[in-house]
């Protein structure tokens, strides 16, 4: 009797895909993450990969969402105390996230070359800007977050909060990922933290955050 063949849901097969590629990237850098390289990796056949992604843009898109879903989840959110000064929480938040970065630095480095390849690469021209507004969707959903939580309200809007701050760990990041000096690294996180701080004000008794 022929065994019947398990089927496995499209989004299943994406998803292994991308961690497939993910996998052949880190180890063996993008040039090398081909269709067949990827589907070997992922123990799938090479016609697997056109059927769950149409572009090396929607290969690209699934990446980069991965470290956008996954920054600051519920494993690695931090406590946030109301009694603390704003500055202290702050420093928490982004130590948090930087905590995640410190752990597979890999990963963090294969996303940057890709959104720095598609820059240059005319098929991926819209791949950059999606990147930067979705990771600033989330880090704006973030701060309200971190604000509700914290007792504070910003004197600035809050995206235009939440643009700051991606552009500071982005740019604590890179430098990261060139020189590996953790105590800069977080001297510059903490040295933020105190700047932020200053961009936030206590919320007055009864009212919401802005």
């Amino acid at each position: 009797m022929t065994a019947t063949k398990k089927h496995i849901p499209a989004d299943v097969r994406r998803e292994k895909l991308a961690d497939a590629a993910l996998r052949v990237m880190k180890r063996d850098g993008i040039t090398a993450a081909t269709t067949r390289a990827i589907c070997t990796e992922a123990g799938m056949a090479q016609s697997t990969f056109h059927y769950c992604f149409r572009s090396k843009q929607e290969l690209y898109k699934a990446l980069l969402s991965t470290d956008i879903n996954v920054t600051l989840d519920a494993g690695t959110w931090p406590t946030v105390d109301p009694s603390a000064g704003p500055a202290e929480n702050v420093r928490l938040l982004l130590r948090a996230y930087w905590s995640a970065v410190e752990s597979d630095p890999a990963t963090h480095l294969v996303l940057s070359e890709l959104v720095n390849l598609a820059q240059r690469d005319p098929e991926l021209s819209d791949l950059p800007n999606w990147q930067h507004q979705a990771y600033l969707d989330r880090a704006t959903a973030l701060t309200e977050r971190f604000a509700a939580e914290a007792g504070l309200q910003l004197t600035i809007g809050t995206r235009q909060f939440a643009e700051l701050v991606v552009a500071a760990l982005s740019g604590i990041g890179s430098a990261w990922l060139s020189h590996r000096d953790d105590r800069t690294a977080l001297e510059s996180l903490d040295n933020f933290a105190v700047l932020f701080a200053g961009l936030t004000k206590p919320l007055p008794p009864g009212s919401a955050p802005l």
